[in-house]
């Protein structure tokens, strides 16, 4: 038998980061089947549970990036993965002095809380008014963001220009070593202003799914997992069967074993239903 985990932007989801009616239909009935199956999403938990609503997913999911293993009804948090303080102060510190302005994610006695003070570019007005808009209960507007430091750090987040994240990034690997993971890529709903996300080394979704195959006796089975983006790579890489969808990143293609359709032509569904029929016709030995 296999276990089934797909991304959600670019991959599960369409163009509009919606899932499609026949997408949710084909996994509502292939899950009723008894199908292993969960997604593994930069998306914190409360945004995937919003864009999944009624899905009947029983195993936990892979949020932010495989900082957290959440369960998806409660949005209760089985593991986190978050950076010790003093780290997080001296990355934070470290964006400042190059200009930039973080979003950064917290984890502590209060609970999940995704902090801001101002925003810089169109770009990070765009991640606010998303936030705003979806009424993102951990979202806090506040005058000075090291204030915020003395609970771990999940996730660093800055918006902005392709040039300058990418000098952020090398100071941060070259600082941090392998303290930290880090992903840079475009925003697929707002191309030109590309995310750089921090956390810590932990925090991959490979050594989440390895974690949650563990706890919920899935391990045996070969892993099959759905990608379009570098914060994918790890899960490809490390998976029985790599798919990469038709519009996904050059070096995601490379890495995986198979190419499917596009995310709007509902191809990880019927890749799966056709997938796992298959697999269950088979006689038994």
């Amino acid at each position: 038998m296999r276990f089934y985990v797909s991304d959600l932007d670019g991959t599960l989801l369409d163009p509009q980061a919606r899932l499609s009616d026949a997408t949710r239909a084909g996994l509502t009935e292939l899950l009723a089947e008894g199908l292993a199956f969960t997604v593994a999403s930069a998306r914190h938990v409360v945004s995937i549970a919003r864009i999944l609503d009624g899905l009947p997913i029983s195993l936990p999911v892979v949020s932010s990036n495989g900082a957290y293993i959440s369960d998806l009804r409660t949005g209760r948090h089985e593991l986190v993965n978050a950076m010790e303080p003093a780290l997080g102060q001296s990355i934070f510190a470290l964006v400042r002095r190059h200009g930039l302005m973080p979003f950064i994610a917290t984890h502590g006695a209060k609970g999940d809380q995704l902090f801001w003070q101002e925003v810089q570019n169109e770009g990070q007005q765009r991640f606010v008014a998303e936030r705003q808009r979806n009424a993102d209960p951990r979202l806090r507007q506040v005058a000075r963001l090291q204030d915020q430091l003395k609970d771990p750090m999940v996730t660093l987040l800055v918006v902005g220009q392709t040039e300058a994240l990418q000098a952020l990034q090398a100071e941060i690997l070259a600082t941090c070593g392998d303290l930290v993971t880090t992903h840079l890529a475009e925003d697929l709903y707002m191309p030109g202003w590309p995310w750089l996300n921090v956390h810590d080394r932990r925090a991959s979704k490979d050594q989440a799914i390895a974690t949650l195959a563990q706890r919920y006796a899935l391990h045996e089975r070969e892993l099959v997992v759905f990608g379009d983006q570098v914060n994918d790579l790890t899960m490809l890489k490390s998976a029985h069967h790599a798919i990469a969808v038709a519009n996904a990143s050059d070096d995601v293609k490379q890495a995986a074993h198979r190419i499917i359709g596009a995310h709007h032509e509902d191809a990880v569904v019927r890749f799966i239903r056709d997938d796992w029929r298959a697999i269950s016709a088979r006689p038994l030995p």
